[in-house]
């Protein structure tokens, strides 16, 4: 069995692949010290329950990227001929349906502590021989648990475009968007405080929707790209241009009457297969790998496109009877 060449990113890609690999240790080692920051303060808050419980699933994708890179760079065999590239897309989907899930599950325990009407209790703790209210601590855990991510988020999103990346775009997304369920969590503090015990619960019910939200997004994304859907660059929620522009440079050449691009998502990178209609038969071969070649250096992203020479474009493809 013939399996496809390995695949290496362009010099400069590999160093911005290099500083995202490094960019996603120090987010794992920092959101690994928000979960024991808000373990430790969490108490009996609703609220601060799903906020540690969201912080805990945010370590997903930084562990699921990093598990991914240490397969992407093997080379294809005779078991996976088409290699490992999509690693990366399972590391994708495996954040994403725990994020989902988690999410309904946040939901359904927040409401159900709204409908049993459940008053949580935030009492005080003994610090340096004076009593303080747990609440203002619990406040200062969630302030830490929200600066951080935004400010990495900030990072990742731009490192992620940079070599394509959708694990770790999604989770800077996340990122990014976490003072909002930072924010409601301490509303629901400050609510209890204030003597509104439905606050936490409600505050808590947000902050699930949140969570199943992103984790939806991120599903439909996952699922599309192992459907080999069209592909979506990045950071635009529309499809890819890219293979109108491959089929509009084989048009170009003289020896091609006719042709059409089928591309898909492969993790880092595109693949796919060019259908074209020969003008003349004459040296073929050497054309077909000339356009290959081409085709194959038009972006980075290509890892492998295989050109078909076809009688016509409609009959060849055309319904089985």
């Amino acid at each position: 069995m013939r399996v496809r060449q390995g695949y290496r990113l362009p010099a400069d890609k590999e160093r911005a692949l290099g500083r995202l690999i490094r960019l996603e240790w120090i987010n794992l080692w920092v959101r690994g010290s928000i979960v024991l920051v808000l373990f430790l303060t969490m108490g009996s808050s609703q609220a601060m329950k799903a906020s540690w419980y969201e912080d805990v699933l945010s370590l997903l994708p930084p562990i699921a990227f990093l598990v991914a890179m240490r397969f992407r760079h093997r080379e294809p065999d005779v078991e996976y001929p088409y290699g490992y590239q999509r690693a990366s897309v399972i590391a994708f989907l495996v954040s994403a349906v725990s994020l989902f899930l988690l999410g309904g599950y946040l939901l359904v325990d927040s409401v159900s502590k709204l409908v049993m009407a459940e008053h949580p209790i935030i009492g005080g703790i003994t610090l340096f021989g004076h009593t303080v209210w747990m609440g203002w601590l619990m406040l200062a855990a969630l302030i830490y648990g929200t600066i951080p991510p935004l400010i990495l988020g900030y990072y990742q999103e731009k490192a992620a475009i940079a070599v394509h990346d959708k694990t770790v775009f999604s989770d800077a997304k996340m990122s990014k968007a976490n003072w909002l369920t930072g924010l409601a969590a301490i509303a629901g503090i400050l609510g209890v405080g204030m003597g509104w015990w439905w606050a936490d619960a409600l505050a808590g019910a947000l902050i699930a929707v949140d969570v199943t939200f992103d984790g939806l997004k991120m599903l439909r994304e996952a699922v599309g790209d192992l459907m080999d859907r069209r592909p979506r660059f990045t950071a635009k929620a529309r499809p890819s241009p890219l293979g109108g522009e491959l089929e509009s440079l084989l048009r170009r050449m003289p020896w091609v009457a006719a042709a059409q691009v089928r591309l898909r998502e492969e993790g880092h990178v595109f693949g796919g297969e060019a259908f074209v209609v020969p003008s003349s038969d004459d040296n073929l071969t050497g054309n077909i790998a000339a356009a290959a070649r081409q085709l194959n250096a038009y972006d980075w992203r290509i890892h492998e496109i295989v050109i078909m020479p076809v009688p016509d474009l409609e009959q060849s493809f055309a319904p089985r009877p």
